[in-house]
């Protein structure tokens, strides 16, 4: 191994709430990536924790960061820097502030005694996405809530408290809380009724989102049609400029993908105004939206438009 190279360590400890069977019981877990100087992953592990490590989140925090010193000990790398995602963590570690709980000050000196047996070691707080370390967590977590029934392994659903298999329970991509596809489908159902441009985690308190290719083979077509159209329809009120609404069919596109399909079947669009809905057809004019009035403006269309006779006019 060569001494003057630098090693990358992130961890991620969790604690989580979670039903058994009928028993509620809150259980811990970690994982551990140690990377290279280009942030390549060389080696991957999570385990379960237990006793005072698993009572609440920053003792689990510790305790990975712990294990991951440990880890890299072992395997004789000498320099490391180690990321934090939690800033109360990271001030711990760096000496910048001191913890209350007795605990957490506990590991937070067996952090600083790991850190001085290494050659280098820093601590820096997270400058990108580690969802493959919480990943690593969430799985040391998922493997305590299973039991065997035969040949199958058996899981609680946390919404509804029925017991299925763990074939069929949905895990929700990001936070990797898992849910039986009932009550994903009974998450996202309500959300479409009021014609949410979201479908959130049914975990309370998560921030996480389903997008439509999470939830194919749990929706119907037709459900995940209108998840693309109110996401569609949230963006336009966010940026309305940015995107226009076909009036005959409602298909929903952005200005510049809609400007580029109608040079395809006229090549002045951009100059003349004129736009071609993607999906059915329609030729409209990108100022009023009203149907394309060729070789007339839009105030000269909409006069004419109401000089225009009525069918009853003209029977008379």
């Amino acid at each position: 191994m060569c001494v003057s190279t630098t090693f990358w360590l992130y961890c991620k400890g969790l604690v989580s709430e979670e039903v058994i069977r009928d028993e509620s019981k809150q259980i811990g877990g970690f994982g551990v990536a140690i990377c290279d100087h280009e942030d390549n992953r060389l080696y991957e592990m999570n385990k379960v924790l237990g006793g005072e490590e698993s009572t609440h989140q920053q003792a689990a925090e510790l305790a990975a960061l712990i294990h991951a010193l440990n880890w890299a000990l072992e395997l004789d790398l000498g320099r490391v820097t180690f990321f934090c995602d939690d800033s109360n963590i990271l001030e711990y570690v760096t000496g910048k502030a001191e913890p209350n709980e007795s605990t957490v000050a506990t590991l937070v000196k067996e952090v600083s005694l790991l850190q001085s047996k290494f050659s280098f070691c820093e601590a820096l707080p997270v400058m990108k996405d580690i969802t493959f370390v919480l990943k690593l967590a969430k799985d040391a977590i998922a493997s305590q809530i299973r039991w065997r029934e035969g040949d199958v392994y058996m899981e609680t659903c946390p919404v509804c408290y029925e017991h299925v298999t763990s074939d069929e329970k949905f895990e929700v991509p990001g936070c990797f809380h898992r849910f039986c596809f009932d009550c994903i489908k009974k998450q996202a159902d309500v959300a479409l009724e009021f014609a949410k441009p979201v479908v959130n985690c049914p975990s309370f308190g998560c921030n996480s989102e389903l997008q439509r290719e999470d939830c194919e083979g749990v929706l119907k077509p037709k459900q995940l049609d209108r998840m693309t159209m109110y996401k569609k329809a949230s963006m336009i009120k966010a940026k309305v400029l940015d995107f226009v609404c076909c009036t005959t069919c409602d298909n929903v596109m952005a200005k510049p993908d809609l400007i580029e399909y109608t040079k395809t079947f006229f090549v002045d669009a951009e100059l003349s105004g004129v736009r071609k809905c993607t999906e059915c057809g329609y030729c409209f004019c990108g100022e009023c939206r009203a149907g394309w009035h060729s070789g007339m403006t839009c105030e000269e269309y909409f006069k004419r438009e109401s000089n225009e006779p009525s069918p009853e006019d003209v029977e008379r």
